[in-house]
């Protein structure tokens, strides 16, 4: 259906698992811009935002280390002076709230 209409579906993720009771999948379906991509909020928000918080607007989604686990970042919420910088651990999606100054050293210690 999404191919017939020129709409683009971006994967699922399963939470609330529950072997006996069943689980929640989500998936995202919209119409896709000159890359491909379907239009983040998040991701527009992130590119204007970056740069007052020494970030760039290309670290959107970037990978990190941090105390051997990887992290990635996916949103900045300016609201929240102290933990501005949204991440999620890669190998369970948990998110994280972390201040910028933490998240641009890992970054430059990451590709250092």
């Amino acid at each position: 259906m999404a191919e017939t209409h020129g709409l683009t579906v971006e994967g699922g993720e399963l939470s609330d698992i529950d072997l006996r009771h069943g689980f929640d999948i989500s998936f995202r379906v919209g119409i896709p811009m000159p890359d491909g991509a379907i239009y983040s909020p998040d991701k527009a928000l992130f590119e204007v935002l970056a740069p007052h918080f020494g970030l760039e607007p290309s670290d959107y989604g970037r990978p990190f280390r941090l105390r051997g686990d990887l992290y990635r970042i996916v949103a900045i919420n300016p609201n929240r002076p102290k933990y501005p910088i949204s991440t999620e651990r890669v190998s369970d999606g948990r998110g994280f709230k972390m201040p910028a100054e933490t998240v641009v050293m890992y970054l430059q210690n990451s590709s250092a």
